[in-house]
Parts: C-alpha cells; sequence; structure tokens
C-alpha cells in the first residue's frame, strides 16, 4: 500500500468517526426531546385542572341536552349537598372520566344508575355515564359492556330504560328528557344494538311505565308530576293523572302484590294504601324503607335488590333484602353469598319483569297464540294472576263506593279457589308427565313455577 491510499484511508475513517458522533448527538438530543414531550404530555392529561364540573353547568358540549334541572338533579343536590364527589359520579358528563371537586381530580367509577330484567332472564342497566351495560342474571358480577348504539344521537346519555308490553321493544328517557326507542329486529326479537329512535310527544319527562289496568304509558316529568296517555300509542297526548299524592315523585313500580311503589323527592320508597294507587294516598303511617334508594328490582324469591345510595364509597351500591317486603332492610351483597342454595322462588322472570314496566298483556297476547304458550306454563299462570287481580281491584273498587261493606262477593272467592285448583292440576299433570324425563332437573331450573 503506497503513502497516498493510507492517508486516504485514514481521512476515510476520520470522517465516518465524525459522522457516527454527529449522528450519535442527534439521536440523544432527539431521545432528550422526546422524554420531554411524552412529560408534558403527561402532566397536560393527568395534572393540569379540567373544568370543575361541582358548579354542574352542563351535562355535556352538545346543544341537544337540556342544562335545566329536573326534580332528580334538584333532589340529588339537595340531599347530597356535602358530597360534590358523589354528585360528579352520578350524574354522567360525556367526553371524560375525570371528575373534578374543588380543583382535585378523581377517576369516575362505573356503576348502574337504573335495571330492568328481560323475557332471556338477562339483566340489562344504565350505568352512571348513560350508557347501556348487560349481564347474564343479578348474580353475576360482570357486565358487559358500553353496549353498542347505547347513546341516543351519539352524544345523549340516558336516565333510565324500560320494556313496553310486547317486551320486545327498548324504551329510554335521555337527560335531553325525551323519550327513545330501540324496535325489534326482523325476526321480532328485541335488539339492543340497534340506533335509538326519538318518540313525538314525549317531551319534558324523566320516567316511563305503563298502567296495569289500561296499558297506556304513564310518565312522571321534569317536577315529578304525573301524565297517563290517551291511548296505547306511545305518540298521542298526555293528560295529567289526577292522584292523591302529598308530593312529587321520581319513581314507581308496581310491588309483587299488585301496589304501587314510589320513590319520592327525598329518594324514600313508600307504598300507596290500596291496590287502586290512583285513587289511594302514600302510606305514611306505614312509613318509607329505611334506605335511601335510587332503583330497585325484585329478584325471584320475592326480595329485591336495590340501587343504594353509598356517600362512603362516592357510588350506588347493589344491595339486597333481607326479608321479602318493600320495608325490609338492604343489606350488602356478601350477606347474600348463598343465595342461589336457598331460593324460595315465589315470583316468575313475568313477575319482575311486570313490577317494573307495568303491563305485558301484549307479550301474554302474543305468547298465548303461539307454540310457546303450549310450553311454558309460566304464560298460562301470570295470565291467569293478571286476571285474577283485575277481579280483585274491581271488587275492591265497587266496595269501597258501597255503602255496606259485611258482605263477600261469593262468584270473586269461587272463581279464586276454581283457578288455584286449575293451576294446581295443570302443575301435577306437568309434574308426572315430566317424572322420568331425563332433564327434569333443567327444565325445573328454567320453569321454577312448576314446584312452586
Amino acid at each position: 500500500m503506497n503513502k497516498q491510499s493510507s492517508t486516504n484511508t485514514k481521512s476515510n475513517i476520520k470522517s465516518n468517526t465524525k459522522k457516527d458522533e454527529t449522528l450519535s448527538r442527534l439521536i440523544n438530543f432527539g431521545t432528550v426531546i422526546l422524554f420531554f414531550g411524552i412529560a408534558i404530555l403527561i402532566y397536560m392529561i393527568f395534572f393540569t385542572k379540567p373544568k370543575s364540573i361541582s358548579t354542574f353547568e352542563s351535562f355535556a358540549n352538545t346543544s341537544d341536552i337540556v342544562s335545566t334541572d329536573t326534580l332528580y338533579e334538584t333532589a340529588l343536590k339537595t340531599l347530597f349537598k356535602d358530597e360534590p364527589r358523589l354528585l360528579c359520579s352520578i350524574i354522567p358528563t360525556i367526553g371524560t372520566n375525570i371528575c373534578t371537586v374543588n380543583g382535585t381530580p378523581y377517576v369516575k367509577y362505573n356503576f348502574p344508575i337504573h335495571m330492568i330484567k328481560l323475557i332471556d332472564g338477562s339483566i340489562l342497566a344504565v350505568f352512571n355515564d348513560g350508557r347501556l351495560y348487560k349481564k347474564d342474571d343479578m348474580l353475576n358480577t360482570m357486565w358487559q359492556g358500553p353496549l353498542s348504539n347505547s347513546l341516543p344521537n351519539d352524544s345523549i346519555p340516558l336516565r333510565m330504560i324500560t320494556l313496553s308490553p310486547d317486551l320486545n321493544t327498548l324504551l329510554g328517557v335521555g337527560y335531553d328528557n325525551k323519550l327513545y326507542m330501540k324496535q325489534p329486529d326482523i325476526n321480532g326479537n328485541i335488539n339492543l344494538i340497534t340506533s335509538w329512535r326519538l318518540v313525538p310527544n314525549n317531551t319534558d319527562i324523566i320516567y316511563v311505565l305503563f298502567d296495569n289496568d289500561t296499558g297506556y304509558m304513564i310518565s312522571i316529568d321534569i317536577n315529578g308530576k304525573l301524565f297517563i296517555k290517551t291511548s296505547k300509542d306511545l305518540t298521542s297526548n298526555n293528560s295529567e293523572l289526577i292522584n292523591r299524592l302529598d308530593r312529587p315523585v321520581l319513581r314507581l313500580y308496581y310491588d309483587m302484590n299488585g301496589y304501587m311503589l314510589a320513590i319520592d323527592g327525598n329518594f324514600d320508597m313508600y307504598q300507596f294504601s290500596e291496590l287502586n294507587w290512583k285513587n289511594s294516598p302514600l302510606n305514611l303511617q306505614r312509613g318509607a324503607n329505611k334506605s335511601k334508594i335510587q332503583d330497585i328490582l325484585y329478584y325471584n324469591d320475592g326480595k329485591m335488590f336495590g340501587l343504594v345510595f353509598n356517600p362512603a364509597k362516592y357510588m350506588l351500591e347493589i344491595m339486597k333484602q333481607d326479608h321479602a317486603f318493600y320495608l325490609g332492610d338492604f343489606s350488602a351483597l356478601d350477606k347474600h353469598i348463598n343465595l342461589t342454595k336457598s331460593v324460595e322462588f315465589v315470583m316468575s322472570d313475568q313477575d319482575i319483569i311486570l313490577s317494573k314496566t307495568g303491563n305485558i298483556k301484549t307479550y301474554l297476547e302474543a305468547s298465548e297464540s303461539s307454540d310457546a304458550a303450549d310450553n311454558d306454563p309460566n304464560i298460562a299462570y301470570q295470565k291467569q294472576i293478571l286476571e285474577t287481580r283485575a277481579k280483585l281491584k274491581n271488587f275492591c273498587s265497587n266496595r269501597n263506593t258501597t255503602t255496606s261493606s259485611n258482605y263477600d262477593n261469593y262468584d270473586l272467592l269461587a272463581s279464586v279457589e276454581q283457578n288455584e285448583e286449575k293451576i294446581g292440576k295443570m302443575k301435577d299433570i306437568i309434574n308426572n308427565i315430566i317424572t322420568y324425563e331425563p332433564d327434569k332437573a333443567r327444565i325445573i331450573e328454567k320453569h321454577p313455577i312448576i314446584q312452586s
């Protein structure tokens, strides 16, 4: 190798060394910039102060949602005025999972605020983010969700949901205080993931259910007053329901004996004094349940699950009654761990749905005319119960208007006895038929009314 070649080689080595040093500096400099960029981004997301919602100015940045408080929001802020974090967790805010109270950010935990049971036995709930979640049964701790198309217009959180009397149409009330529906699929089954559709002529409402007698929809307006439709058409006019309530209410439910329950503006649950609740006051002498309750859902043993306010945990807690009575105490679920081993079935799934929706006659009529009625004694039993209750209500109403009350309606009593005898014979026949059936246990589990 000559001298010139050696010089060139050394020059190339020095040049490459300089390039490597320059590249290394650039990489190091870029790494530092990237590190600081990530640090600044994390700081902006987690440590800068988002807009506080402790003033409750609005629920979302959308003109669809009304910012004026209804009775529900007013009741919450009055009762829990010293619990801003609880209020922040319950009132849905679209677009953020950070709750800021007095400048301190908190992560909002998800929990249900309203629950219903579907005809397949599954549980559907509205959570505190205003979206829909689902699980197989009440004893399952895992929720699936949020479901697709949970929000009307992809932006409006839900207040509550229910089923129409056909049990295949889902209804929901949004925080814009309007009524929406999810129509059934092409096979006539409930469709949870289709888009919500606005139901006209239903505004300024916070809650709905159906009248057990007429099937007309009853709504609670933003001030806690009751209104009822003039027909079964959901778009028909609303007329104020004249009653003997002495206060505005937030919720209405039928109990397992056909009496109406109400949750008032203090989140206290009362029972109406008479079966004919429209002409009956609340039973103030008996009083309210001791717990502050957001929502209830019956279980097959006749005891309620309740969404009970727990300010210490900043949430609504799912609790279970110790006794099958509306005044029964609610206790933590861990006290009911053996629930599945000792359940006395006193309510069918249809009973539970009826208590929440108010009316399932359309479903029963459709089922009665189909093959399903031949295979499901629950349908016949439920239809008979509804007919008997209707006669009993009519009897009580007539008895209250008569001048003499010292008599018995022997026709009604005889009819009730005959119906009970028929139902008993039907159960005996079914039990005899399935005595040697390999799937007997599964059939009884699916239709517990057979052995009740």
